[in-house]
């Protein structure tokens, strides 16, 4: 039956992940096309949608590969149609593609929990770190609260994400606040800062949930380069210089490890949908020889 040659597919699905790793690389450094649309939707509406402005051009730079693929399908249907295909054969070549793409999600997931066990652990010991003493020597990563430290609350940003569903829209905003030594420079890059997050009902008629910063309870998993590219540029539209390496003490309650563990539950998620997908294509593949003899 005419069909497109093989390697052809194979560039296809090679250029469908080329096009997802390049959309997740600008999504999670802020950085590239992705970041120069969302400044363009903030400054035309004030915010910009995170996920649409990745999803949108990577399927518009697929359409190329998506179309090939398409093509093929119909050229397998009609050779189907007309019988000069084996369905079983078909259903064969679909598997193995499967079976590969699920393979390469599992390795991904893998990589992903595995590198995130290697991470610092909230749970453990915190490690004592005076801003003042330090100076400019690095600090320890890892498990951490702050001593001699001022939150400035005067150039803290607030970063909003919306979720909408049918009962209400949640609003989840993370504050990011800098952290100084005591009697440091105002106008010195800052080294240091501390994040909280919360949610509120938007509609519900309460106010957003303050979040106050107290000296006392500077505590959680310090990381290094931990702030997200967005934020570190937004930090410095509003004049607020970062320093290389800077250290978010983030007070996530998986603290750095976050990433990791959305990588590695999509890899996994997808991963078990083409294996399973695999498994119903065996059954088919099974009745379609049964057919076949019988026949």
């Amino acid at each position: 039956m005419p069909q497109q040659p093989a390697v052809r597919l194979w560039l296809s699905f090679g250029w469908i992940a080329i096009v997802t790793l390049w959309a997740w690389w600008e999504f999670s450094h802020y950085s590239g096309l992705y970041r120069w649309l969302a400044e363009w939707q903030t400054a035309r509406w004030g915010s910009y949608e995170m996920a649409w402005t990745a999803i949108v051009p990577a399927i518009i730079l697929m359409a190329p590969a998506l179309s090939m693929l398409r093509r093929r399908e119909q050229a397998t249907q009609e050779a189907l149609a007309s019988g000069a295909a084996n369905p079983a054969d078909v259903m064969r070549g679909v598997r193995k593609v499967m079976l590969i793409l699920g393979g390469i999600s599992a390795v991904v997931a893998g990589g992903a929990y595995l590198t995130s066990q290697q991470l610092p652990d909230p749970s453990d010991p915190p490690a004592q770190i005076d801003l003042a003493a330090l100076g400019e020597a690095a600090p320890p990563t890892g498990s951490a609260i702050f001593a001699g430290a001022v939150p400035d609350t005067d150039r803290a940003l607030q970063m909003d994400e919306a979720f909408r569903s049918r009962s209400a829209d949640i609003d989840h905003q993370t504050i990011y606040v800098p952290v100084v030594a005591k009697d440091a420079a105002k106008d010195a890059p800052v080294r240091f800062f501390i994040d909280r997050a919360s949610y509120a009902f938007t509609d519900s008629g309460e106010a957003p949930r303050k979040n106050i910063f107290l000296a006392d309870h500077m505590q959680g998993v310090l990381v290094e380069d931990g702030l997200p590219a967005d934020v570190v540029a937004a930090f410095a539209k509003q004049g607020v210089p970062v320093a290389s390496p800077h250290y978010l003490l983030t007070t996530n309650s998986v603290g750095g490890r976050q990433n990791h563990y959305i990588v590695a539950a999509l890899g996994g998620f997808i991963a078990f949908i083409l294996f399973l997908l695999s498994a119903v294509q065996s059954v088919s593949i099974a009745r379609a020889e049964r057919r076949r003899v019988d026949v």
